[in-house]
């Protein structure tokens, strides 16, 4: 079942200009609405309105809101409100009148966090320093200048010899450690100051101001500690006063700024309308179903509101409709391009191909459980709510974060959860389990049990490197059918377009294609092909000559030049049985060497069992990457190329997920249109 876009429809509304409030707001609580610009015959007969008065006001509100809402502790909010006019908004904004006082407690919490900031600094230097035995008054100097510093001990002696070398006028106190010598350090007025720089300089000397400090170590230690103290017990009652006032307003306060931010996005939209004296005009995109539930509400809610459908040749934007359980394929659809909203959106398609794919080319049982274990695990713990995956190696952990945020690996994880499913099931045909064949122990307990030979004592029920060449004829079908199926679709898609020349030449491909298979297999199976002696052979030569002459009708000689391109992407099909053959071999040499080793000493056991473990866990990682990017591959190249344009853009409705606020307006007719649903992951 091939399934299209949400029907989509360009309307335009008329109304009086004094309603023009009332209906931007029935729209954006209705959400369902792509505001759109005006057109241009329309846009020339029109004005917009500028300069209002009112969206300054509001501008001004939300500012002074969102300001309360960062200085303020965060609170719990339990209940909902509804602002019935933007009157009752700003009312409501202008009645939160703690400007004042939250302005004051702002300004003696910034003083005391750089109070206490510079009293941690002093500590920290006068612990650093507490070698030095006087008081440190005794650093404040008018003529000198006194610095703490400290610098490589390998380089102090060098550095001490420059110093004495210039001149006496300098007093240097140090305390040498295994790595870092820290030094006081006190020139005086005949001290050359380019001879310090210079000093400085070449041995790589950390050098800052000493503060001005009154007492020894030991006394600083204890003045200071009682000084963080005094401004810490302070800092926490600015504190409490900031939570007391959060607990009486901070539940308001993000009710109206969720609120103000709707009517901020309003008056955007009412500032760019065009409008007369006395009325204005809108245009925008609307699902086709949803069109009679706009007329509907703004007929409820204004009066001389009219709604019209118009007819464009523009394209409209795209809202997926998808089933439930394959919206999660439509990020695998957006990555690729986004469908026109007039083409076929093959999400469904995708989702149910790539599992296929994915399985088939995986195709181990032992391997498809541990990567369906790790799916459900990932989804777990994101949708969980812990979205931290610290189980996993930080190597690991930290190399997935770089690709994928935990929303997008959920998503990789569900759409992988069929095909593993799949691929186990395979891997029991196979008789495959971390490239081990145990389905004969099962199988012969079963036939023992029931006196009859009803399953295979091998365990295979089929082998694929025995069934090789089945398996690349199997491959090669699909090939076909997915070809087939794309240039058909592709051949509606031009029908429908009134591209006549296009649907002509996408026949030509696809009776060229059906002549290159046929004849293939008349070869492979002996038949006969020369057409002047038996009659297959016209019918084989009839559907490549007629093919070619069919694809030059339609697309020209270019489309001669690509002939073997629809060889080649049928072909590339039977990557599906390549991969699928790697992983297999790749296996079997990992559990033959690792039996192998059992025959030997205890230091080859071991190390046979580090091959067994880490060659799986390498085949794992590639059996995760390969048959995912080569399944998309197949889908999107060999696949969409036949009938897919893309270049789309996602519908964008009009409206605002509350989170603390109610709509405005009880709508009689309301399914809001989310717009997540469009947005990009």
């Amino acid at each position: 079942m091939v399934l299209k876009p949400v029907p989509m429809t360009m309307m335009a509304v008329l109304g009086l200009r004094k309603d023009r409030q009332i209906v931007i707001s029935v729209l954006h609580d209705m959400g369902i609405v792509q505001l759109e610009p005006l057109s241009k015959d329309v846009a020339s007969m029109l004005k917009n309105e500028r300069d209002n008065d009112l969206y300054r006001q509001v501008s001004d509100q939300l500012l002074r809101i969102k300001a309360f809402k960062t200085v303020l502790p965060p609170n719990p909010v339990s209940s909902c409100q509804r602002f019935p006019t933007i009157d009752n908004l700003m009312q409501a904004a202008k009645s939160i009148d703690i400007d004042s006082k939250i302005a004051s407690l702002e300004r003696e919490k910034e003083n005391l966090l750089t109070k206490i900031n510079e009293t941690e600094n002093n500590m920290k230097l006068v612990e650093e320093f507490s070698f030095f035995p006087e008081d440190f008054n005794v650093l404040q100097l008018v003529l000198g200048h006194s610095y703490f510093g400290r610098l490589d001990s390998k380089q102090f002696p060098s550095f001490k010899k420059a110093l004495e070398t210039n001149n006496l006028d300098v007093f240097l106190y140090s305390k040498e450690e295994k790595e870092i010598t820290r030094i006081v350090l006190i020139t005086f007025p005949n001290f050359p100051p380019h001879a310090l720089a210079t000093a400085v300089q070449e041995y790589n000397v950390k050098l800052e101001a000493v503060p001005k400090l009154n007492g020894t170590a030991i006394q600083l230690k204890q003045s200071l500690g009682i000084v963080l103290n005094e401004l810490t017990q302070k800092l926490k009652e600015i504190d409490r006063q900031l939570g007391e006032i959060s607990k009486e307003h901070y539940a308001n306060i993000v009710c109206i700024e969720e609120q103000l931010e709707i009517e901020n996005r309003k008056l955007e939209v009412i500032d760019n309308l065009g409008v007369t004296s006395d009325s204005f005009a809108l245009e925008g995109w609307v699902p086709k179903s949803k069109l009679e539930s706009v007329e509907a509400n703004l007929d409820k809610h204004t009066k001389g509101t009219i709604v019209y459908e118009l007819e464009t040749e523009e394209n409209p934007p795209t809202l997926f409709a998808n089933p439930k359980r394959f919206k999660l394929f439509e990020a695998f659809i957006r990555f690729y391009s986004l469908p026109q909203g007039k083409e076929f959106d093959p999400t469904l398609i995708f989702g149910l191909i790539f599992p296929v794919f994915y399985g088939m080319m995986v195709g181990d049982a032992g391997y498809c459980l541990f990567i369906l274990l790790v799916c459900r695990w990932v989804i777990r713990r994101v949708e969980g709510g812990k979205r931290n995956l610290n189980i996993m190696p930080k190597p690991l952990r930290k190399f997935a974060l770089t690709i994928l945020k935990p929303r997008q690996m959920v998503k990789l994880a569900k759409a992988m959860t069929p095909g593993a499913i799949i691929g186990i099931i395979l891997g029991f045909t196979f008789n495959l389990y971390f490239g081990f064949h145990l389905n004969g122990f099962l199988f012969n307990y079963i036939n023992t049990t029931l006196g009859m030979q009803l399953l295979p004592a091998s365990g295979a029920i089929f082998n694929p490197i025995v069934g090789l060449r089945r398996l690349l004829l199997i491959s090669g079908y699909i090939g076909l059918g997915m070809v087939t199926f794309g240039l058909i679709l592709g051949i509606l898609n031009s029908l429908r377009e009134g591209e006549k020349k296009h649907a002509i030449g996408k026949v030509g491909w696809l009776v060229f294609g059906w002549g290159v298979v046929m004849t293939g297999l008349a070869l492979m199976h002996h038949g006969h092909i020369n057409p002047i002696h038996h009659v297959e052979g016209i019918g084989y030569v009839g559907l490549l000559l007629g093919g070619i002459g069919l694809m030059f009708v339609g697309e020209g000689p270019r489309a001669i030049m690509e002939l073997p391109s629809i060889v080649s992407h049928i072909l590339s099909y039977t990557r599906i049985v390549g991969i699928l053959l790697a992983s297999v071999i790749l296996a079997d040499v990992i559990d033959f060497i690792f039996i192998k080793t059992l025959h030997h000493s205890i230091p080859f056991i071991v190390l046979g069992t580090m091959i067994l473990f880490i060659g799986h866990i390498f085949n794992i990682i590639i059996g995760v990457f390969e048959p995912g990017i080569q399944g998309a591959r197949l889908v999107y190249v060999e696949f969409f190329s036949k009938f897919y344009h893309g270049n789309g853009r996602a519908f964008r409705p009009f409206g605002t997920m509350r989170k603390f606020t109610y709509d405005q307006y009880e709508l009689e007719i309301k399914e809001k249109t989310k717009v997540k649903n469009n947005s990009v992951s």
